[in-house]
């Protein structure tokens, strides 16, 4: 799914009160009881391993997040507080933004490309103030790739002469960035249910894929509806359908009708 860059702002703390909010967040969840997720029993479906460490806690202890809840952490995710799980369902999502040519008007595509130009730049420059120190092998294959940098160099200035006879685009596509994504189902107030869906915190990796930070997701859930069966549901529905005198099967589906309420209680009363 195509997206835009997200520029949503992110709270500020002073580092005192950060890592105040950090110690409580974590000791809550180091304490906090665990479930263990049985993929016989309960309603859930998909891989989460490629993400986060995700706890499992029953609905039940919300409340001991209550405090932290409006904590903006980069390192812990309440994922669904207030909205605990009665099925759950995990898996990868490309996530990536784009900025077509239409999305870019004339100074921010110049904006751009000049940026482009300087990055390319600095990285040749750099790689040129090593080459000295280089065994023979490495040299060879670093002056390649200095020249490969000027050739971008070049192209990308011969687009910033005349911007206005060139289409640009910018995306993070390629980088194939992708987020476990966790679609759960939950009941409303009303009892009615609903759908959400949330991205997961990803561990974090330096470039060799050794993790250098280590991240949390709470995932409540509802300890009797997370169960296949979902016996409260199951009742909602045949209370609900019930009501409706007038049922005819439609192939695979039956079609139900009744009387609004106010349309019966009028016919009553003439």
């Amino acid at each position: 799914m195509e997206e835009q860059p997200s520029h949503a702002k992110r709270k500020h703390y002073d580092s005192q009160t950060y890592a105040r909010l950090l110690a409580e967040f974590t000791q809550l969840m180091e304490e906090v009881p665990k479930l263990r997720p049985d993929r016989d029993a309960w309603d859930i479906e998909g891989d989460w391993a490629a993400t986060g460490t995700i706890f499992f806690v029953d609905a039940i202890h919300q409340s001991l997040f209550e405090t932290i809840r409006g904590f903006d952490c980069r390192t812990i995710k309440l994922v669904n507080f207030g909205r605990p799980a009665v099925r759950i369902t995990f898996y990868r999502k490309h996530r990536y933004w784009m900025l077509k040519d239409k999305d870019l008007p004339i100074d921010k595509k110049i904006e751009q490309i000049q940026a482009h130009i300087n990055d390319l730049t600095v990285k040749a420059e750099v790689l040129e103030s090593k080459l000295d120190k280089m065994p023979a092998p490495k040299r060879a294959e670093s002056k390649g790739q200095i020249g490969q940098y000027w050739e971008q160099v070049n192209t990308w200035r011969d687009i910033l002469a005349s911007p206005e006879q060139y289409e640009v685009a910018v995306s993070n596509y390629s980088r194939q960035h992708f987020y476990v994504t966790v679609n759960y189902k939950y009941r409303l107030p009303s009892g009615d249910y609903t759908n959400e869906q949330e991205h997961l915190l990803n561990t974090q990796r330096d470039r060799l894929g050794n993790i250098t930070q280590v991240r949390y997701n709470i995932l409540f859930v509802d300890p009797i509806e997370i169960f296949r069966e979902h016996p409260y549901q199951n009742r909602e529905v045949e209370g609900y359908l019930n009501n409706f005198s007038i049922k005819s099967e439609g192939g695979r589906h039956t079609i139900y009708a009744r009387l609004r309420p106010e349309t019966n209680a009028l016919n009553t009363f003439l």
